[in-house]
């Protein structure tokens, strides 16, 4: 997996228009008796800016480059798609569920450095611990790349971030490409909008409120296309009576717990 170029060219040097890229796979889980599941993570760092996302989103953007419309259109899978000014902790967190909300959190991280150290293909890592979000989480860094960032919101440290994973290893980050980009990435179709649709600024707590709100009563949503003799349609499947629809309540409601695997536990919605 020598994908890994090392950057030994300081971050101030960095052309304006260029973007670094690190592409991360991410494992998780729900907890350790379930299988994990894994999709890739884009860290797009350039002169004044940084921003975590679906590497998914990459791929379509080029599809619908490429048709010159925004068709294909795709939503978070991770519930970790942010942005942050180079150097700050101050993180707008873009969160997708059927509307787009921007939560803006303040997340310093206090690392403490340990002498352990390890061989990651070609490069020494020094391993770092912190606590965030309820959980306890090893880093593993290398001063060779003197940029003081890594996945989601952790950052801080003096070199990238290789290894991410907290104490359960709930939540596994490794770093397994990098990619020097001409220009600054334009994401502002799907992170800063989703893909148009601009973000609602809100808070942590109402943001739970509204998906708790939606999981007490999730069938409200589709009986409104149930009144005056109307169908209801999701998962392709036709529901033409309300004594149908109420009988997917609980189906509904299971998707809406397991949709995404939250990060920080401590913000987690509750459902009864």
């Amino acid at each position: 997996m020598r994908n890994l170029t090392l950057l030994f060219l300081l971050f101030t040097n960095l052309y304006f228009s260029q973007t670094n890229r690190f592409i991360y796979e991410l494992k998780y889980r729900s907890e350790p008796t379930q299988d994990y599941r894994t999709d890739l993570m884009a860290l797009d760092i350039d002169a004044k800016n940084v921003r975590f996302y679906d590497y998914k989103f990459v791929e379509y953007d080029s599809i619908n480059k490429k048709a010159n419309e925004y068709s294909s259109r795709y939503s978070t899978k991770t519930d970790q798609v942010l942005t942050r000014k180079l150097n700050s902790n101050k993180n707008i967190w873009y969160r997708d569920f059927f509307d787009y909300f921007a939560v803006t959190t303040n997340d310093e991280m206090k690392w403490k450095l340990s002498n352990e150290t390890q061989n990651f293909e070609g490069y020494k890592l020094q391993k770092a611990t912190t606590k965030f979000a309820g959980r306890d989480w090893t880093a593993w860094f290398s001063k060779d790349v003197n940029i003081s960032e890594g996945p989601y919101k952790f950052r801080g440290l003096p070199g990238l971030i290789f290894i991410l994973e907290d104490n359960q290893k709930d939540f596994v980050y490794k770093l397994v490409k990098n990619i020097k980009l001409p220009r600054t990435y334009d994401t502002k179709e799907f992170v800063e909008t989703h893909y148009g649709k601009p973000a609602l600024p809100v808070t942590n707590e109402k943001f739970n409120k509204y998906i708790q709100e939606i999981y007490a009563d999730p069938i409200r949503m589709f009986s409104a296309q149930m009144k005056d003799g109307g169908k209801a349609t999701f998962k392709n499947e036709t529901v033409e009576s309300m004594e149908e629809l109420n009988k997917k309540k609980a189906m509904l409601q299971n998707g809406i717990k397991s949709r995404y695997i939250y990060i920080e536990k401590d913000k987690a919605p509750k459902f009864n």
